[in-house]
């Protein structure tokens, strides 16, 4: 079978696999039961009222008070913040394992968030070393001709990772060829986007999941494989790449990518590195146009904000 077609093919499975219960959702309820029965066996109205009067130190006022409650402990929501979810979290009597796991799995995000004041913080520093390590890799492996094509040189390369970056991210998605030139001149200048991107450098609030897997494609690409990626999520307080992990949305994202690693590791093992990042790029692109086409625009992994048109 073609590459081609062995990529569409897990597309079209991963789409497959939508619509089941979230495997985050299934240990959710066994909290929550846990929940109830550590409480007497109160009735579920009863069980979410005492988690909202344990969240907010106040009796419901009113039925409806208590909705958003329901909502997340059945899967139609999820906390719209990480002050939500941990609220929610200590009210259901989790402890500090099952919080991280609340954290990383349910809420697809790393157990820190990094704000003011923690410029100096072990966790921080630790993270930023990580991340800054990665950026210095990726720029050391700028080809000498691509700086002559942009006109830098080697010792302005660090003021110019917002525009190597968002070329590089062109490559990994389906983009119209006669929309190229117009998306460069629009967003490589663009001060949203330098802003976004800086503040994801710096590890500068919430930064999703997503963006961690993104920034690996693009900056470790083609000396890219699982073990790598499972290390350096890890490290950076994410969950690794689970098989039955999904998003919040339910989509098995990890699922698609432990798979495609698997392919692109079968395809391009004793291949030359350039060889190896054009297969990947071209991969990703598939998956980009058929997720696109489809409109699945959460499955579309190496797509973000700054790439709209």
């Amino acid at each position: 079978m073609k590459e081609q077609e062995r990529l569409i093919r897990l597309a079209e499975e991963c789409l497959l696999r939508e619509g089941k219960e979230r495997p985050e959702l299934v240990w959710l309820k066994g909290i929550y039961e846990r929940f109830r029965a550590d409480c007497g066996l109160l009735g579920k109205s009863e069980a979410d009222s005492l988690i909202f009067e344990k969240m907010y130190s106040r009796a419901p006022e009113k039925a409806s008070d208590v909705l958003k409650i329901r909502y997340w402990r059945t899967g139609r929501h999820v906390p719209a913040d990480r002050t939500q979810l941990l609220s929610f979290g200590k009210a259901l009597n989790m402890d500090c394992r099952e919080l991280d796991y609340f954290v990383k799995a349910y809420y697809d995000k790393s157990r820190w968030v990094f704000g003011p004041g923690m410029e100096k913080s072990r966790e921080y520093l630790t993270c930023r070393g990580f991340m800054d390590g990665m950026i210095e890799e990726y720029l050391s492996k700028i080809h000498p001709g691509r700086m002559l094509q942009l006109k830098i040189s080697r010792i302005r390369l660090e003021n110019n990772v917002r525009h190597l970056y968002y070329t590089d991210a062109l490559k990994y998605i389906h983009v119209d060829s006669q929309r190229i030139q117009k998306s460069l001149d629009c967003h490589i200048t663009s001060i949203n986007y330098g802003s976004e991107l800086s503040r994801t450098l710096r590890l500068e609030g919430e930064i999703p999941r997503k963006t961690m897997i993104r920034h690996l494609f693009i900056c470790k690409t083609p000396f890219i494989n699982r073990a790598y990626m499972d290390t350096w999520l890890e490290e950076m307080g994410y969950l690794p790449l689970t098989e039955e992990h999904t998003l919040t949305g339910g989509e098995s994202l990890d699922w698609l990518l432990i798979r495609l690693l698997e392919l692109y590791e079968e395809c391009c093992t004793g291949k030359e590195p350039e060889h190896c990042m054009r297969w990947l790029q071209n991969a990703c692109r598939i998956l980009d146009e058929f997720f696109e086409e489809r409109g699945k625009n959460s499955l579309r992994f190496m797509y973000f904000k700054a790439l709209k048109e």
